[in-house]
């Protein structure tokens, strides 16, 4: 299954996969991550600070920061590529520290060194999940490749090491999370949280605005969100028994909420939805089929006029040949990168 698709290899610990955005969900995690946005239109949150990205939009986050995202708009779809920063061990002493800036937007995303991201990720999916060690050496050279390019247009930093400050906050965080997301369906006051969590309420309002970018109020109702789209995409629930099954006041509180984040109501957000995948909890990744992944692989090079790179449309003959000087091709930028890596991890030291 190409849309989710693990690799190890000695420092190299890599999950790739593509899936529907849908629900609001924090997340938080030792791996960097780089978030491509395929299709649709996605909220992306981190450290606090909303992003709204469309198609062709990449954003980086680093290890150990919180983060969300939600779909703006039905059948949005990204794509992640997560990697342990014990990668970076072999150039940099204090990798766990090494923090990127990388965010495109609107008037940024053609750039060539967004563009390069966005198709290195693209042509890495061709190799995966394949039983062909030449498919194996290219993906991880592809891999090689993409970080080496990051490195070079995006220079990264060494932050004081401050993990301990991060966990105990990203803990708190989780805390008052946890305890929203298993009680969204009554009504909760920051009174309510401050004393099931015995933090105060100024502290609850502080740590959730810093880390989520919203109020808590506003976090419990995109929980409440969450579910309810959960329901109009999994069940033939009515309108009204999904709003008060989910924390709503009423339908006209649900028909607010929807028509304030997609511009829509709910019945229409219903029809509007294309992908018939049904799945389990709301917390599981609805990832999307390996044909769809194809198409926009696909896409993305007949519109760069690069000729597809999917080896079993060529007869054998040609595929050794355009394996071989490929792997040359990416061995010889290999090079270059990893020159260019040793200069700036000895500048980072």
């Amino acid at each position: 299954m190409k849309s989710y698709f693990t690799y190890k290899s000695d420092l190299l610990n890599i999950k790739q996969y593509t899936y529907y955005i849908t629900y609001y969900k924090y997340n938080w995690h030792k791996d960097i991550e780089i978030l491509i946005v395929l299709d649709g239109t996605i909220e992306v949150n981190k450290n606090g600070v909303s992003h709204i990205m469309s198609k062709g939009d990449i954003i980086l986050i680093n290890t150990n920061m919180g983060h969300a995202t939600m779909a703006r708009e039905p059948n949005s779809i990204a794509m992640v590529i997560r990697f342990d920063p014990i990668y970076f061990s072999k150039w940099i002493k204090d990798y766990k520290n090494i923090r990127f800036t990388c965010i495109s937007d609107e008037s940024t995303k053609n750039r060539q060194e967004y563009k390069f991201i966005y198709d290195t990720a693209l042509e890495m999916v061709n190799y995966m999940g394949t039983e062909n060690s030449f498919d194996t050496l290219i993906y991880e050279s592809l891999f090689h490749k993409l970080i080496g390019g990051l490195i070079i247009n995006f220079p990264p930093e060494i932050i004081p090491n401050n993990d301990s400050n991060n966990i105990s906050k990203n803990d708190n965080v989780i805390r008052i999370v946890d305890y929203l997301n298993e009680h969204f369906r009554d009504k909760i006051t920051l009174d309510d949280l401050a004393e099931v969590t015995g933090y105060n309420k100024s502290y609850i309002s502080q740590v959730i605005k810093q880390n989520l970018g919203i109020n808590y109020y506003e976090y419990l109702t995109r929980i409440r969100m969450r579910e309810a789209i959960f329901a109009l995409t999994n069940s033939k629930m009515k309108i009204s028994d999904i709003a008060f099954a989910n924390g709503f006041a009423d339908v006209k509180a649900l028909n607010t909420s929807f028509k304030e984040r997609f511009g829509k109501s709910p019945s229409q957000y219903r029809k509007m939805l294309i992908h018939s995948s049904k799945i389990e909890s709301s917390n599981d990744k609805d990832f999307i089929s390996d044909s769809l992944l194809n198409s926009f692989v696909n896409e993305r090079f007949e519109t760069n006029g690069v000729p597809e790179t999917d080896g079993r449309q060529k007869s054998e003959d040609n595929l050794n040949h355009h394996i071989a000087n490929e792997v040359l091709s990416i061995s010889d930028d290999l090079n270059e990168i990893i020159d260019k890596l040793n200069g700036i991890s000895l500048k980072i030291k």
